[in-house]
């Protein structure tokens, strides 16, 4: 949804296609949005290099679920654009015709009005069916015809007015029923013969017509069944164009389900880089025209500008997952990424993961002694002086520091604090955890920071590469990462100073290694006892009290 200046008015704009432009161009659709909240809301939209309009409340839930509805029917109606016409039986045509009758009932039976509308209503669509006159308003839903039938048959009877015009002379069907046809074809996915267009605006104009009798009687208070209603037949038998399934499609769909298990932001992120990829190497984006050759293909692309390492940890699990989540929900028959297998290359190690002691100073003393940039963001330049050093203390993700909120940093159980918490910003566990703060950390001016900083985030977005490339210029050595390896550094520390292993794994926010370890819970206490064992890396600066 978008909303405009100055307006409070969510706003619905989806592009068009480049492709259907030159067929769609031009063309009016109705909508009739919200079918299952209320109240609903008929819109009629003319099709340019998009389609836009206001979605006439400021209820949130009520505009999303209005926004859903037109982004499924536009999404019909391009799916149909792009299919073969199709030819149907009268009997599936009557069929589908009922779905006009069904809703002008559904939108109108509860509150009709006055009965006088309906007969206007009837009054201009008998004469067109009729061939009596040709230039009607379109029927829309609205049911606001009393100025044109009055302009059209003037204030005397309707019935002996519409009769005194000759039958037969005026072909008004697409004009009058034009909308109605067109939203039930959208609606059921079926691209009709042109050559049975004139048929159906006939039996769309008909149905339109029991329905006015209908509702006229609603609104006298009559609310009998009609029998008119029984005449129209089953549509289940009715051949609709088959959508066509996207392979970003499936992926937000998995995303959908994924979310609500509990997935990482971070997951779908690289999923959707690896779908990106692999839809700009096949050149489209239908995920029914996939084959085993093309991943193949894809893999040996692939393999020309990537490690292997990336390809089998970066790109295929993504596109698996997503494909074999289709093949489980009956959206696809085959995962045709199956097929891809690749061996990653055998990792030779020269040196250690985490940093050596001398790395590590070098580091503090290059963020305890860094300086802002003319023109840099104040929290860029804090996130470069803060990351590392958090990430040393507590061996969490460069990431978990960077989302740190004012309110993530406070004292609990006597300690002072880091609050990690998913409500901040990614954690791959899922879980928050409750970290103590090294009192180097304290002496460094940290809380002094926090205080003085604007409430929420800390540090400014998009400073985790700013903060990789940082460190980089300290540890040039590529053999080892620049943010991750505060991880590896810390348990080494743990074991070479016999601390509990249990306490560094809740600390770091790893996983209990045995049922028997699940059991009980890390306290802060315990995890401020270990954390305070932490010595400080040697250096210029690291014993130097700084603000």
């Amino acid at each position: 949804m978008d909303k405009r200046a100055n307006s409070s008015v969510p706003q619905f704009r989806c592009r068009v296609p480049t492709k259907l432009l030159g067929e769609l161009r031009g063309k009016r659709i109705l909508l009739h949005l919200s079918r299952h909240t209320e109240p609903a809301c008929i819109k009629i939209v003319t099709i340019g290099a998009d389609v836009a309009f206001s979605l006439e409340t400021t209820d949130e839930a009520i505009a999303s679920a209005r926004h859903a509805d037109a982004l499924e029917h536009l999404q019909r109606l391009f799916d149909l654009t792009a299919a073969p016409p199709t030819t149907m039986s009268y009997r599936d045509m009557v069929a589908l015709s009922g779905e006009t009758y069904r809703l002008y009932c559904e939108v109108h039976e509860n509150n009709p009005g006055d009965p006088g509308k309906w007969a206007y209503h009837k009054a201009i669509s008998r004469a067109v069916l009729e061939g009596r006159i040709k230039d009607a308003p379109p029927a829309t839903l609205k049911v606001d015809d009393a100025t044109a039938a009055t302009d059209l048959f003037g204030a005397q009877d309707l019935t002996a007015a519409i009769d005194t015009l000759p039958p037969d002379q005026h072909d008004g069907l697409e004009n009058r029923f034009g909308l109605l046809a067109d939203w039930v074809l959208i609606r059921h996915r079926v691209r009709l013969a042109q050559s049975h267009r004139r048929r159906f605006l006939q039996l769309i104009g008909t149905a339109s017509l029991d329905a006015g009798w209908q509702l006229k009687r609603n609104a006298a208070g009559d609310y009998t069944p009609d029998p008119k209603a029984q005449r129209f037949p089953r549509i289940d038998s009715i051949a609709a164009i088959k959508p066509k399934q996207t392979i970003t499609g499936l992926l937000e769909l998995w995303w959908r389900e994924a979310k609500a298990t509990g997935r990482s932001q971070n997951t779908y992120d690289a999923y959707k880089g690896a779908i990106e990829r692999l839809v700009k190497h096949l050149g489209h984006d239908d995920a029914d025209r996939v084959t085993e050759e093309d991943m193949l293909a894809f893999k040996d692309a692939r393999l020309k500008v990537v490690s292997a390492k990336t390809l089998k940890d970066g790109d295929l699990p993504g596109i698996k997952s997503v494909f074999g989540w289709a093949v489980d929900n009956r959206k696809l028959p085959l995962n045709p990424a199956d097929v891809v297998k690749v061996k990653a290359e055998k990792k030779i190690r020269s040196r250690s993961k985490g940093f050596t002691d001398q790395e590590a100073g070098a580091i503090f003393d290059a963020c305890i002694g860094y300086i802002q940039k003319p023109k840099e963001d104040p929290r860029t330049a804090a996130a470069k002086r803060w990351a590392p050093l958090i990430a040393a203390y507590t061996g969490c993700r460069i990431a978990e520091a960077l989302q740190l909120r004012k309110e993530d940093v406070r004292e609990e159980a006597g300690h002072h604090i880091f609050d990690l918490n998913p409500l901040a910003g990614s954690i791959k566990s899922g879980t928050y955890r409750l970290v103590p703060i090294h009192p180097h950390l304290l002496e460094l001016g940290l809380l002094r920071f926090v205080e003085s900083s604007e409430d929420g985030p800390l540090f400014a977005k998009g400073s985790y590469k700013r903060v990789v490339d940082f460190v980089r210029a300290v540890v040039t050595d590529s053999r080892v990462q620049p943010n991750h390896a505060w991880r590896h550094r810390l348990k080494s520390i743990g074991r070479n100073l016999g601390l509990n292993e249990r306490v560094v794994d809740a600390i770091q926010g790893h996983a209990p290694r045995t049922a028997g370890e699940d059991y009980g819970d890390v306290s802060v206490i315990a995890m401020a006892r270990v954390i305070a064992a932490i010595p400080r890396p040697p250096g210029r600066a690291t014993s130097v009290n700084r603000n």
